[in-house]
């Protein structure tokens, strides 16, 4: 299992919204990790069951 933790540092709280999802290799969780930090514009962290950090995605920029 892999699980994204997605960030919004603009939120009032502060917290974030784990999404889990399950995926079998990482090239395809960081597929996903990367379109929804794109789709959203929040940061994306992805981490395996164990919560060892796989990749981060930051929030795309905007010009």
């Amino acid at each position: 299992m892999i699980i994204l933790d997605v960030s919004n540092p603009a939120a009032f709280s502060g917290k974030g919204s784990i999404i889990v999802l399950e995926y079998t290799d990482e090239d395809s969780a960081m597929r996903a990790a990367r379109k929804i930090a794109r789709e959203t514009g929040r940061a994306v962290t992805v981490r395996s069951e164990d919560m060892r950090v796989i990749g981060s995605i930051p929030p795309p920029t905007t010009h």
